[in-house]
């Protein structure tokens, strides 16, 4: 699917119209493993996120993986996955070198490792 937006976005900029389907090469996609327990892991990953970017999404698979949107400048890119990779286990990454202030979209899917598959949540004990 790639290769044909490329193909199409090519096409559109001979043309000299822009749209959005450039956009999907502005997508960067990462993968992480966790040993430590879920909860901890997902702060420590919060909160190193947000030092970068923004999380836009969140999404909980169970309680063995989940993933994260996060929008962030392309400048801020190799240093959000050196500190991902000191904090989490993460896939190669060929780094960016960019200095570039332009806004990309990383897509980090995190497996949790001590994960069950029974995702619990609880739930606190309401009076009345």
């Amino acid at each position: 699917m790639q290769i044909i937006c490329f193909v199409q976005a090519k096409t559109l900029l001979r043309k000299g119209s822009y749209t959005t389907s450039l956009k999907i090469m502005d997508n960067i996609f990462w993968t992480g493993y966790s040993n430590d327990q879920r909860h901890a892991s997902i702060n420590t990953i919060k909160t190193v996120a947000t030092k970068y970017g923004d999380i836009v999404d969140f999404k909980l698979f169970s309680d063995i993986s989940l993933t994260m949107t996060i929008e962030v400048k392309e400048i801020n890119i190799d240093q959000l996955y050196n500190e991902l990779a000191n904090t989490i286990g993460m896939d190669k990454f060929e780094y960016l070198h960019s200095t570039s202030k332009k806004e990309r979209t990383v897509y980090l899917n995190i497996t949790f490792t001590k994960s069950t598959g029974n995702l619990i949540i609880e739930t606190p004990a309401v009076p009345g």
